[in-house]
């Protein structure tokens, strides 16, 4: 297994379970109107990464690490 392709194939997975709440789905600083272009843009980045990190992280490690072991057979 490649410690190389896990990592990168690991944050790749992770943003892109993260997109639904990067894109700000049930996210309610859109409503407050005193909020600045910088404050729903940290909101929003910090929400997405966050939430249900757990749930997240573990399907990305699951993903990875089949992508990880299928590359490196692949290779050998």
């Amino acid at each position: 297994m490649n410690f190389k392709i896990f990592l990168l194939s690991f944050i790749l997975i992770y943003l892109l379970l993260s997109l639904p709440s990067f894109f700000g789905i049930g996210y309610v600083i859109d409503w407050v109107p005193e909020a600045t272009l910088g404050q729903k843009f940290n909101g929003y980045v910090i929400e997405g990464l966050g939430n249900q990190f757990l749930l997240k992280s573990l399907c990305a490690v699951i993903a990875s690490m089949v992508l990880s072991l299928l590359m490196s057979n692949r290779t050998a």
